[in-house]
């Protein structure tokens, strides 16, 4: 699917490039940062080479490659909204569009992938349009992909069935309609509003922090040299260099390795948004879920950010003594999150 490795776009878009694009991806302070920077990382940030120019390379044509997947998912979401606009259903009719995660292209050292607690990888869009919402307008509270079931049984109009009490996500309509809109609304729509109760009430009342939770999936490793060379178009191809008949700037070969993620990397954390708290604490396990049972009762690795002062999440200052009495509190927090479920949860 779009976007996913292999990076492979349609033919047509293969070499497209528009001159007012970035010439590289994005290369903030923890792209290729050094080994002094990530050593207050868990697992194999620390441990992370230096990225070669070879590696560079492949990232940057990752980038690009993605984009150009993007292209014919830009088509495919065009064709679909000209077709609701040809059948007269655009008044009746929500679009999202989202992903399931974020992702790297270099930061700490991590070529690509996702799989982290880090803001690149847990951060994702959201894009809606649809009766009642107000083009160009954003809202800032927090929302999860479980926020999605019941946002869409809300725009029908229906109740939660019994079988979802258990699970987390609210519906964030509130947040998406405007009241300047409000004729534009459908009977379902409003129904669902009248439910909720006050909608002033039900927006200050909205969560101001986010639980993540994630297990080490298994070895995951990118090799910039030494591998096959790809034969896109006539089959997948794991290169970046597709020009030739032989495709170039493979990743996944034998050397100049980088490895995403390793056993240490099971965490729950906390992503909290407030005015007064901007910031991510996540504990970590290490192990394999496979083999034992990873429940975060033999914390062996914490971090905490201030994502005010340190947006590229280079400074952990989960080791400042001072921060032992707010550590506490994070990780009784944390608890509640991991345990509960449905309308039990914080």
């Amino acid at each position: 699917h779009g976007a996913h490795e292999p990076f492979n776009p349609a033919p047509w878009y293969v070499d497209y490039w528009d001159s007012a694009w970035p010439t590289t991806e994005p290369r903030p302070a923890n792209w290729n940062c050094s080994a002094k920077s990530r050593k207050q990382h868990h697992g194999n940030i620390a441990t992370q080479p230096l990225i070669t120019a070879a590696a560079a390379h492949v990232i940057t044509g990752v980038f690009k490659l993605r984009w150009r997947t993007l292209m014919s998912v830009d088509d495919l979401i065009a064709d679909v909204i000209a077709m609701v606009e040809d059948l007269g259903l655009m008044d009746s009719t929500y679009f999202f569009y989202s992903s399931d995660h974020g992702y790297q292209l270099g930061q700490f050292n991590i070529p690509m992938d996702k799989r982290h607690v880090y803001e690149w990888n847990t951060k994702i869009h959201l894009l809606a349009r649809g009766p009642g919402i107000e083009p160009g307008s954003v809202f800032s509270e927090p929302g999860t992909q479980v926020d999605i079931a019941p946002t869409l049984l809300g725009l029908a109009g229906l109740q939660s069935p019994k079988s979802m009490n258990v699970i987390d996500g609210r519906s964030i309509v509130p947040f998406l309609t405007s009241t300047s809109r409000s004729h534009e609304l459908l009977g379902s729509t409003r129904q669902h509003l009248e439910t909720l109760g006050d909608l002033a009430d039900y927006r200050s009342a909205w969560r101001s922090e986010v639980f993540i939770e994630y297990y080490f999936v298994g070895p995951n490793i990118n090799c910039m040299e030494g591998g096959p060379p790809g034969y896109y178009p006539k089959r997948d191809s794991d290169c970046v260099g597709l020009d030739t008949p032989q495709n170039t700037g493979c990743y996944l070969g034998t050397s100049d390795c980088y490895p995403t993620e390793d056993k240490h990397n099971n965490f729950v954390g906390l992503r909290r948004l407030g005015k007064e708290d901007n910031t991510l604490y996540a504990e970590f396990q290490s192990g394999y879920l496979r083999h034992v049972d990873i429940d975060f009762t033999n914390v062996d690795f914490v971090e905490y950010y201030d994502m005010v002062k340190d947006l590229w999440q280079l400074h952990n200052i989960a080791n400042n003594s001072t921060m032992a009495p707010i550590l506490q509190k994070l990780h009784d927090r944390l608890r509640l999150w991991y345990e509960c479920k449905g309308s039990t949860c914080p």
